[in-house]
């Protein structure tokens, strides 16, 4: 039996990949590939499907992300690390691995895939919880795919995904993506390495982001590079975890600071429902991080690059890395402005009080204060 771990990062399309492997779980087992739940709505939802076909359906995360529960509660029976909110009522560890080990024992599968981005965290929390990942298939083959984005435009989209959940993160610019820096969000070789060197055998590869795009997304890729035989006829992922356009980032990450959590959420729903009818700048013109922000972050990974670089044997892992110096031609301050007019009295009437308020008062203001 093959068992391929997709160890993450975070923001390369790993949740459409889930989306993927979730959505066609009968057909990958009538394969001989199991995409293993690891805890009781995970097995409802499967043996519904087994009776009524797979199909395309909203998906909650335990069903969608079984094995970022796993890693998650891994992670927190082992280092107290926070479980996200969206994980429900989630098992003791050991009974997920039962979990896990019943449907081998019993579906007998040729290959099983292990999917999330949260495998990432394993090397700078606890890189021993890598060893109960491959104890858990004593007699497998082993391969490890990871994918990694360009620092910069990560640290962009993944800060937008703190926004867009909740969290009352800092500005990116001047010395705030320095938050990241030790950490698996900059510091790639923490990502990696561990996992590189306690999973068994050579079968191991990771990727430019820009190059999973180019090759199809992440499911193409992923299936290109796994070592797994697919079945045909797999149905395609619609498209998962939207982000906020840059130009309304800003707005709702001082709602979070602002109000509270049920009214900011309110908000980003507000302005993702929104987002694609308002006269926005484009995207790729925003900048989230200044010159000389950008010239420290492109100093302090070329380590890492060259790392990347040399355990991949390539001249460049990412041969665009000159480009994180690069500024956009719009800043932060500006494109909120710019998203700001777009929001017009009309179109914010409907919002609960408190956020409309908000919406209101950051209009009224010419330069609001930084949080």
């Amino acid at each position: 039996m093959h068992v391929s771990l997709y160890i993450g990062h975070h923001k390369v399309g790993s949740t459409s990949l889930q989306v993927f492997l979730s959505q066609n779980v009968v057909r990958l087992i009538r394969h001989g590939v199991l995409y293993p739940y690891t805890e009781m709505q995970g097995a409802a939802s499967v043996a519904a499907r087994m009776l009524s076909g797979d199909r395309v359906s909203a998906l909650t995360a335990n069903i969608r992300e079984p094995h970022s529960a796993l890693a998650y509660q891994f992670m927190s029976e082992a280092a107290d690390f926070p479980i996200p909110r969206q994980f429900m009522l989630l098992p003791p560890r050991q009974q997920m691995i039962r979990a896990i080990r019943m449907q081998v024992s019993e579906l007998k599968p040729k290959a099983v895939i292990l999917c999330s981005e949260a495998f990432a965290n394993f090397g700078a929390v606890k890189p021993e919880l890598i060893d109960a990942v491959t104890r858990i298939f004593p007699d497998a083959t082993f391969s490890v795919y990871g994918a990694l984005r360009r620092p910069d435009e990560y640290l962009a989209s993944w800060h937008n995904q703190r926004v867009k959940v909740g969290e009352r993160a800092g500005l990116l610019a001047g010395e705030g993506w320095r938050h990241y820096e030790a950490t698996i969000h900059f510091n790639y070789r923490l990502a990696v390495e561990d996992w590189l060197i306690r999973v068994p055998g050579e079968a191991k590869v990771l990727r430019n982001y820009a190059d999973i795009l180019s090759a199809g997304g992440s499911e193409a890729d992923f299936m290109a590079h796994s070592g797994i035989d697919f079945p045909d006829g797999m149905t395609p992922a619609r498209r998962a975890n939207k982000s906020l356009h840059p130009a309304l980032v800003e707005i709702a990450r001082r709602g979070n600071h602002a109000l509270s959590l049920p009214e900011a959420q309110a908000l980003v729903q507000f302005l993702m429902k929104h987002q694609a009818s308002l006269d926005l700048p484009p995207a790729s013109d925003v900048e989230l991080f200044g010159p000389e922000a950008r010239r420290a972050m492109f100093e302090a990974f070329l380590p890492s690059h060259a790392w990347l670089s040399g355990i991949t044997g390539q001249a460049a892992f990412f041969p665009d890395i000159d480009a994180m110096l690069t500024c956009r031609p719009l800043s932060e301050a500006q494109a909120m402005r710019a998203a700001l007019a777009a929001l017009s009295d009309d179109r914010i009437a409907p919002l609960q009080a408190r956020p409309r308020d908000f919406l209101a008062h950051l209009r009224a203001t010419p330069n609001p204060a930084e949080v």
